[in-house]
């Protein structure tokens, strides 16, 4: 065993079972000194309302780490798509590279890539109905009765197989009474946002259908310099980032205000009860984004952050100003002070004209990466807006039949998208790599479930089959201007077919003690069609699938079949009716990934990265003391790892950076989360959530190539054994406070408090240090590809009138204005830059709702 691994080794078996004896003395120590009211036993339960799989919710609340958010906690927070809820659940984190592209993190385990046919480890289900592609996993949030995210390997159960966890979406479904509600909500940059609902009684008890709706509209956070120029303008820029010429490609008339919002989603659910024992629930939905595209800041990265190379000489103008300000503190000293320190001496005297902006230099740099980016990291120059259009629709029929001794649950999905997208990937005026892409998909999917208790044991069992297929077209035209990059035109088609058999069960085989048990077979094919060429159009045309290389055309088009066994056991003691402890072991699995490497190699055009293998302990608690006026619940985590799937962009000098999925030989990681609600008094409520994570790679090592002075490559290795996994912060800590003032019949005002703290987090494997140089060396500060500790505040005042039927709100998120990096790519290795995706600005708006 490597050394590294010896330490976390010993620190989780001391750690392990003092954790559990120590919760374990202290729930029994309190639970003995409070009297139970035989008269009612559930006094002081907290009710759990879970909307999920049916028969074996159970299960899941009982062993399974959940945090969840009613639809009142995600109307606080401005939660619109999965990715709100990451900063206020602990070990939930949820990256995105554009409005439609996502990648997700439980507990340090997910896939950082965000290519279109990346499946990850997180699930993501919409009513029980997963949604598989990264496309259609940020599908708005509306008319909901919450969000539930269920933490560790999903070796059992219903639906598909996850390594990481689920995040479940629950709608609400028709009731047959006449209700509804409407929203508006109006805010500065021009934002407006509308929700509503209507449930409509067709035949009562029996038929009845609810419509929903929500339509988003905002003006860009992010000014273009370049954006409404006239062509004369442009013309009389020489010189200037927002020029005309071989570099740039600035026209007239360009967007000025970018990072928009223009998108509406709709859903209409219809609920059909012939019989008590028999009830059908047809879903329907669509959406439709239609905005800009997503632009972030460009950092030139030539050897020092804030420093330019020589191919493209992009700096954005704050930061040359920064850099002479800087300059200038230092009292650098004249050529002529420069000749008489050191007479005679030239190379002495240009390091003495050179030393301080070097010195410089590496200020500003550290201050790029802390503070973070410039100064006004909400304007830049953009030659390309880009746009971002995507459509999806689909359906869902879920089936429920109750029978005297068991039951049995079909849910039948499709979903499809159809997306276009421009983009300026380099964030600049330059034409560095900018991508036109187009791709479209569908997938179909089967569930069937059966469940049933065995009262005589007793016993509570669940079997069933889950099948998934899909297909995705992908097209990509990489836009480059003359140098090391070449222009490409890229296109694929993946097939997908899975299928999944489980059964488990719950034996309550002592008064006090339930075993928890399952399985699942899981099996997946997957065929890849690929083809890469290089400058389309031109007579140096290549294809790299028709050509040879050492006498071997390339694999472009395979086809690969894995399967795995995974599972989970577990013990629960019910100490009394308030208080439980648990311990679990889960075996986790996630299948093959195949990757497009757009390079010139012939040879490297696809490959794959295996599956990746999990091993997952767990110790867990909840209770609730004082009349339920606090509630505790927590886990301690503990995960060994075999062929952990690691997103990266490739590094190789001259070529655009490609996204690509390797597999770290051996990882490791443990943690805890903690979650509490306390009610001192009636009407005051506060939450606090916390979560803790260690996280190291083991065995883990990259090679690339760079270009050397004498234009040769050189082969160096990145190591990152030691180093954390990508989007892991160590501590995490949201919570929430708020309290209704009662107002008797005039109504109530509530005002409510949310904050989240995160720890320093790393975009990727290298800590947030990014890719060596030519020298091997690491030349980037720290928290380059990251974002140091973060505290965000959120504040919602709220009015309501007696009834309830009417709520005035005045809302603000981001409340100090933080500015941070939801995002980061290193590309300092060939186009020497760094580019940077930037979480939203402070907002703040009016909110009013009509409920009937």
């Amino acid at each position: 065993m490597p050394p590294a691994a010896e330490i976390y080794h010993t620190r989780a078996c001391i750690a392990i079972p003092t954790l559990v004896m120590l919760l374990t003395g202290a729930t029994l120590a309190v639970a003995q000194s409070e009297p139970i009211d035989d008269s009612n036993p559930w006094a002081g339960v907290e009710e759990m309302v879970v909307t999920g799989s049916g028969m074996l919710d159970a299960l899941t609340s009982a062993t399974i780490s959940v945090t969840a958010f009613d639809s009142n906690d995600l109307e606080a927070i401005g939660a619109t798509d999965v990715s709100d809820v990451a900063a206020y659940t602990p070990n939930l984190e949820i990256r995105t590279a554009g409005a439609t592209t996502v990648t997700l993190f439980i507990r340090g385990v997910g896939l950082n890539d965000f290519t279109a046919n990346a499946a990850g480890s997180v699930a993501v289900y919409e009513d029980d109905a997963p949604k598989n592609l990264p496309a259609i996993q940020l599908g708005q949030l509306f008319d909901l009765e919450g969000v539930t995210i269920l933490k560790g390997p999903q070796g059992s159960g219903p639906g598909r197989n996850a390594s990481a966890g689920a995040i479940k979406i629950h709608t609400k479904k028709p009731t047959g009474d006449f209700e509804g509600f409407l929203r508006f909500d109006y805010g500065n940059y021009n934002l407006m946002e509308a929700e509503g609902a209507v449930d409509i009684p067709m035949i009562p008890d029996i038929l009845a259908t609810r419509l929903a709706f929500r339509v988003q509209q905002r003006d860009g956070t992010v000014t273009n310099n370049c954006g409404g120029l006239t062509q004369t303008e442009i013309d009389a820029a020489n010189g200037l980032p927002c020029r005309s010429g071989d570099e740039g490609l600035v026209r007239a008339g360009l967007d000025t205000d970018l990072n928009n919002l223009d998108v509406w989603a709709a859903r209409m659910a219809t609920r059909l009860e012939p019989i008590e024992e028999l009830s059908f629930v047809l879903k329907m939905h669509g959406s439709r984004r239609d905005q800009l595209g997503t632009v972030g800041q460009h950092l030139p990265a030539a050897n020092r952050l804030g420093s330019v190379g020589q191919l493209f000489s992009y700096i954005p103008e704050e930061l040359g100003i920064e850099f002479d300000e800087i300059l200038a503190g230092l009292n650098p000293p004249t050529n002529s002070q420069c000749r008489t320190m050191f007479p005679g001496d030239s190379a002495a005297q240009r390091d003495c004209r050179n030393a301080p902006g070097i010195v410089a230099g590496g200020i500003l740099a550290d201050r790029l990466a802390s503070r973070p980016l410039d100064r006004d990291p909400f304007t830049g120059d953009y030659n390309r807006p880009g746009f971002e259009r995507h459509t999806t629709w689909g359906g869902l029929l879920t089936g429920d039949w109750e029978f005297d001794d068991f039951s049995i649950k079909s849910i039948t999905g499709f979903d499809r998208y159809d997306r276009e997208r421009s983009i300026d990937a380099d964030y600049s005026p330059n034409i560095i790599f900018e991508f036109e892409i187009d791709d479209d998909a569908w997938q179909a999917t089967q569930d069937l479930r059966i469940s049933g208790d065995l009262e005589a044991i007793p016993l509570s069992w669940s079997a069933g089959a889950f099948y998934l297929q899909e297909t995705l077209d992908y097209a990509q035209n990489t836009i480059a201007a003359d140098g090391p990059i070449e222009p490409s035109l890229l296109s694929y088609v993946q097939d997908t077919y899975s299928l999944g058999v489980y059964g488990q069960f719950e034996w309550d085989f002592l008064d006090d003690f339930t075993l928890e048990a399952g399985a699942r077979y899981n099996w997946e094919r997957k065929t890849f069609d690929v083809d890469v060429s290089f400058n389309p159009g031109e007579p140096n045309e290549s294809d790299s699938c028709k050509v040879s290389l050492a006498g071997a055309i390339p694999p472009c088009s395979r086809t690969q079949t894995v399967d795995h066994p995974t599972g989970t056991i577990g013990i629960k003691h019910s100490i009394d009716e308030l208080r439980t402890v648990y311990m679990k072991y889960s075996h986790g699995w996630k299948g093959l990934q195949y990757n497009v490497r757009p390079g010139n190699t012939a040879g490297s055009v696809t490959d794959v990265a295996d599956p990746e293998v999990i091993d997952a302990f767990e110790f867990g608690f909840s209770g609730s003391w004082w009349d339920d006026r606090l509630s505790v619940n927590g886990s301690f985590f503990w995960y060994l790892y075999k062929n952990y799937q690691v997103f990266l962009f490739t590094t190789n000098a001259g070529e655009i950076p490609a996204r690509v999925v390797k597999n770290a030989d051996d990882a490791q990681l443990y943690g805890a989360e903690v979650e509490a609600k306390l009610e001192p008094i009636d009407r005051l409520v506060a939450e606090v959530r916390f979560g803790w994570l260690e996280s190291r790679f083991l065995d883990f090592s990259e090679s690339s190539f760079r270009r050397t002075e004498l234009n040769t490559n050189s082969t160096i290795v990145s190591d990152f054994n030691g180093n954390s996994l990508p989007n892991a912060p160590r501590f995490k800590v949201s919570g929430n406070l708020k309290y209704d003032f009662d107002l008797g019949r005039l109504g109530t005002i509530t005002p409510r408090y949310d904050f989240s703290w995160s720890d320093d987090v790393a975009f990727d494997a290298s800590e947030g240090r990014g890719a060596l140089n030519a020298d091997a060396v690491v030349f980037l500060p720290e928290h380059t590809i990251g974002q140091k500790a973060l505290l965000l505040h959120n504040f919602r005042l709220t009015y309501a009138v007696a009834s309830g039927n009417l709520q005035v709100s005045g809302w603000v998120r981001n409340l100090t204005n933080e500015v941070y990096k939801s995002l980061a790519f290193d590309a300092s290795s060939g186009p020497n830059l760094v580019g940077n995706l930037l979480g939203d600005p402070r907002t703040y708006g009016l909110s009013a709702k009509v409920s009937f």
